[in-house]
């Protein structure tokens, strides 16, 4: 059998971090950019929430306007805060007190942070998984006369 060349070894291995490992750490890093954006803005919803309802601020209800259509806007006033629509996603809506609203984004805060934990702990093993090919690069070109497979 033939020995395996050291610079076609180190080709593979670098054609490997190229196209695998660092496309890999890529996609990992804008999922996670994503999946932080979506975090974000549950944050501003608790905010806007708490804002809206505060009886200090808006004693008597708040105005607003609301998009009707094409830009359209009409005003709206809203006398009872006590509960809301909450938009879950694929155009449903669940009416929710205030208490269920915030118990809701709670629940999918948390439930981003620990995927977006799960990505960071998968992309700092991607990373270790370049650091420990490019160590070994760097091993065989420091060898170039010596086997490969040392005893």
């Amino acid at each position: 059998m033939a020995k395996p060349n050291a610079k076609e070894t180190v080709l593979k291995y670098e054609h490997f971090i190229n196209n695998v490992l660092k496309e890999d750490l890529r996609k990992l890093e804008l999922r996670l950019q994503q999946i932080n954006a979506e975090i974000s803005d549950l944050v501003q919803q608790q905010h806007c929430l708490k804002v809206l309802t505060d009886k200090n601020q808006h004693p008597n209800g708040f105005k607003t306007q609301v998009n009707i259509g094409c830009n359209f806007f009409m005003e709206a006033s809203v006398t009872d805060t006590s509960k809301l629509l909450m938009s879950i996603g694929l155009n449903y809506y669940l009416e929710l007190t205030l208490e269920e609203a915030y118990k809701y984004l709670d629940a999918r805060i948390k439930a981003f942070e620990q995927k977006s934990e799960e990505l960071c702990t998968k992309a700092a093993e991607t990373k270790a998984h370049i650091k420990f090919m490019l160590f070994g690069i760097g091993e065989l070109e420091n060898q170039p006369g010596k086997n490969i497979n040392k005893d």
